[in-house]
């Protein structure tokens, strides 16, 4: 007689599933998954990019890659790796980030597998990262805003906007009306002050 899932190890009993809800920590480009820090490539140096004319696709074999690296709220972080592709250009550090984890531990102590990942704030709208489109798109988003998911990053995508534009009038405050150089002691980089980090991990329903 079957008597559930007691009698086995947790390993075999299927795979979980949870919500990775995070914000790039870095994005850079890469010739290969392989590459150390010092043979990254920032993504600004890729505009223009096309995945028609992958110059080091036409000389090797392989083309560019795309290396992200996430973070969520508990400094829980993963590195991803994919083609790269001129859908992309528009990611920033910052930016944040949804996909589904999959694991034979409740606990997630290893991963078993992920799904592509929803970058939900790009310039234009959400943008797809990954090498294989795992999610139904449109499917994930609506579950995303029947969860409450999508509404908390919604809120979090204005509060970091409202920020940037306090930010932007004060530096503008700062200016003399009849001299339009900066306060030698005034550093550019101020207005990027560290914020609260607003990843999530959350079971699914």
């Amino acid at each position: 007689v079957w008597g559930g899932w007691g009698g086995l190890p947790q390993d075999k009993r299927g795979l979980y599933g949870a919500y990775y809800v995070s914000r790039v920590e870095d994005v850079c480009v890469v010739d290969d998954v392989s590459a150390v820090e010092g043979e990254e490539y920032d993504l600004e140096e890729f505009e223009g990019y096309s995945m028609e004319k992958d110059e080091l696709e036409s000389v090797v074999g392989s083309p560019w890659k795309l290396r992200l690296r996430l973070a969520d709220e508990e400094g829980r972080g993963m590195q991803i790796h994919c083609r790269m592709s001129e859908d992309y250009l528009d990611i920033r550090k910052g930016m944040n980030v949804v996909g589904i984890l999959l694991s034979t531990s409740r606990e997630f102590v290893k991963l078993a597998a992920m799904t592509d990942f929803c970058v939900l704030d790009a310039v234009g709208g959400p943008v797809w990262v990954g090498d294989y489109p795992y999610l139904d798109k449109d499917k994930f988003l609506r579950t995303l805003g029947e969860n409450g998911i999508a509404d908390s990053l919604v809120d979090i995508i204005y509060d970091d906007n409202d920020y940037y534009e306090e930010e932007e009038e004060e530096e503008e405050e700062f200016y003399d009306d009849d001299d339009d150089s900066r306060d030698d002691d005034y550093d550019s980089d101020d207005n990027n002050l560290e914020e609260e980090d607003t990843g999530m991990l959350q079971k699914l329903k």
